[in-house]
């Protein structure tokens, strides 16, 4: 499974960091995603549900 990319203000509404994200699935309106990185409020390891436009490429 590729890395993908999301910022944490996809998740909590607040600004953060860029993290490494894998995509466990999507509808193309929304995207679970489990994070690969420890942020400034999101930890390694969490799934959350995001915008599927959030989702960034790993480029």
């Amino acid at each position: 499974m590729p890395i993908h990319k999301v910022n944490e203000s996809a998740v909590t509404g607040r600004d953060g960091c860029t993290l490494p994200a894998r995509v466990l699935a999507d509808n193309g309106i929304t995207a679970r995603v489990q994070i690969e990185g420890c942020g400034i409020q999101l930890r390694q390891g969490q799934i959350h549900t995001v915008a599927s436009n959030a989702i960034q490429d790993n480029r």
